[in-house]
């Protein structure tokens, strides 16, 4: 079965496990593999694609912990397919795995190097390392064929601020933000951050407010904790301006600069 097929056959499936998995506790991950509707769909499926086509659902219903290990024995059995590699790199990512993530995107792109998709999670994984030059590079590579993608747009925002290109990364935030309003509250959480780096107090405050609000008032699992770390924000920009002007004396001053904050 090939790469479309897979997805469609994914596609089709989505609507019906979501549903089923709805209905289980939240802490219990839905297994996919003994599902009676599963096992009906791809009873005419080789081991090999009915694999791969769970591991796809995995991701469709947000279950990357789940998928990893089918992708990662699909990675053995089926280790020229760039499309495998791929969905690896995007399953690592979304679990917080960015150096696997970053090594199997860059397989994909060594086995299809034309296909600007696999770009984007080598791109945020080399963000989430750390390594701000070549995620701006591939992130930059893969919003030139798909300009209203607001995911990429965003990561691409991050590591130009990661690199100190203030003006850039507000440009980048600030598109992503227009392309995808669910993002409106993490861009302006960045674009706070980054007027107070610019040393835009009040400014940075006053978003860090507005942000802090939206949490407050938007009825997501997620506002408790967003409110638990925002309220240390406003102390992060705090010392993180004390930092800047602390490195801005040092340097006239030829002292060493400030350790990094922890």
């Amino acid at each position: 079965m090939n790469r479309i097929r897979r997805s469609i056959a994914a596609a089709a499936l989505a609507a019906t496990l979501g549903a089923a998995a709805a209905q289980q506790p939240s802490r219990q991950p839905y297994d996919i593999l003994a599902d009676p509707d599963f096992l009906l769909a791809t009873r005419s499926l080789s081991a090999t694609d009915a694999l791969a086509l769970a591991a796809h659902l995995n991701v469709a219903l947000r279950q990357y912990r789940e998928a990893i290990p089918m992708y990662e024995a699909l990675m053995k059995t089926t280790p020229n397919d760039a499309s495998i590699w791929a969905m690896a790199a995007a399953a690592y990512n979304r679990a917080d795995e960015p150096r696997e993530a970053f090594d199997a995107a860059d397989i994909a792109i060594t086995l299809a190097p034309h296909y600007p998709h696999f770009y984007a999670e080598r791109g945020i994984a080399a963000f989430r390392l750390g390594r701000y030059a070549p995620a701006i590079e591939d992130l930059q590579h893969f919003v030139k064929a798909f300009p209203v993608n607001a995911r990429a747009r965003f990561y691409l925002g991050l590591a130009q601020a990661g690199a100190g290109d203030a003006a850039a990364a507000r440009k980048s935030l600030l598109r992503a933000r227009a392309l995808n309003p669910a993002l409106s509250v993490l861009t302006d959480y960045y674009l706070a951050l980054i007027a107070g780096s610019q040393g835009q107090t009040a400014t940075s405050r006053q978003m860090l407010a507005d942000t802090l609000a939206a949490f407050e008032s938007a009825d997501l699992p997620v506002a408790p904790l967003a409110r638990r770390q925002l309220r240390e924000v406003d102390d992060a920009v705090t010392r993180a301006l004390r930092r800047a002007r602390h490195d801005a004396d040092a340097s006239v001053a030829h002292l060493p600069a400030a350790p990094a904050a922890r």
